[in-house]
């Protein structure tokens, strides 16, 4: 069955925001990462690390925003990543600013 971003996005962007606050808890042994997710938007703090990551329904993205990488969106590309217009892995980003594999 084909991609249907339309169709598919709302399950697909609540999918990843709970796989990244779950792999921040289950990572977190010294309780030193603060991930809270609500309504389609998931903030992580850690001392003066915030980032804040949110599902955009209308433009079909996810939009972050941290004080290391700056604004960015990501679009699911149909093979499993949300890739950025610039190249960027959402992903790949986190595991570089939150030191936390994916």
């Amino acid at each position: 069955m084909p991609y249907d971003n339309d169709k598919n996005f709302p399950s697909l962007a609540d999918d990843i925001l709970e796989k990244i606050a779950e792999r921040i808890e289950s990572s977190d042994l010294e309780g030193s990462f603060d991930a809270e997710l609500s309504d389609g938007i998931l903030k992580i703090q850690k001392g003066e690390y915030i980032c804040i990551i949110n599902k955009h329904s209308a433009a079909r993205e996810i939009w972050s925003a941290s004080l290391i990488s700056g604004p960015n969106h990501f679009a699911y590309n149909g093979s499993g990543r949300w890739i950025s217009k610039s190249g960027k892995d959402l992903l790949n980003l986190l595991e570089e600013e939150l030191k936390i594999k994916f």
